[in-house]
């Protein structure tokens, strides 16, 4: 009686684990911000595309905070992705891990004068959410990676009559993938970029 009954749980048990799978990376496009004073932390932007498409999720776009944990401030990074597309947390990534950024790629100039423009790329991992199945049975790492597109303007400030000129970058908008891995028994992600990018973040 006790074997009729075991067999029945293991197999709840295997196939419970096996539904549990990473959905597919999904991208996006995200728009610019507006020039802000000089030492402000940028405001976050909205998702303009999932996949190339411009018109689904309507209701349910998302946005980017690639300087601040939510859209409310606080630490890290934040990515909002669609329900619909099965990220962990029903695609609410808040507090993610501040992003890892690259060097600077210059498209224009070199910096040094308003017009100039660069992009650069950044990544993050959003330890946060892992376990979220039950640790039993799957682990997941969600992760997303940006390349963000600015240009240099020029600011003016003005105190008690006397103004000074600097510069200053303003995001006009990027490109994204967010993406969830499957962790190995090592704590690891199976997949080789989430793995050098983890062991990055740990540095």
């Amino acid at each position: 009686m006790k074997l009729k009954l075991f067999v029945p749980i293991a197999l709840l048990l295997a196939s419970a684990a096996q539904a549990q799978t990473p959905p597919p990376p999904a991208e996006f496009t995200f728009a610019g911000t507006p020039p802000l004073p000089n030492g402000t932390i940028p405001a976050c932007a909205a998702i303009t595309s999932w996949n190339g498409d411009t018109t689904t999720y309507p209701e349910d776009r998302g946005a980017i905070c690639l300087y601040q944990g939510s859209t409310n401030g606080g630490y890290g990074s934040y990515l909002s992705v669609p329900w619909q597309l099965g990220f962990l947390n029903n695609g609410f990534l808040e507090g993610c891990d501040p992003l890892k950024w690259g060097s600077k790629v210059f498209t224009i100039g070199n910096g040094t004068h308003a017009g100039d423009a660069f992009t650069v790329a950044g990544s993050t991992t959003c330890p946060y959410y892992v376990c979220e199945y039950g640790c039993a049975t799957s682990d997941f790492l969600v992760g997303w990676s940006v390349v963000a597109s600015y240009t240099v303007i020029q600011r003016k400030s003005c105190n008690l009559g006397r103004c000074t000129t600097y510069l200053t970058k303003v995001l006009t908008g990027g490109t994204g993938t967010v993406e969830e891995t499957a962790l190995t028994a090592n704590g690891w992600p199976e997949h080789q970029s989430w793995r050098a990018g983890t062991r990055l973040s740990n540095a």
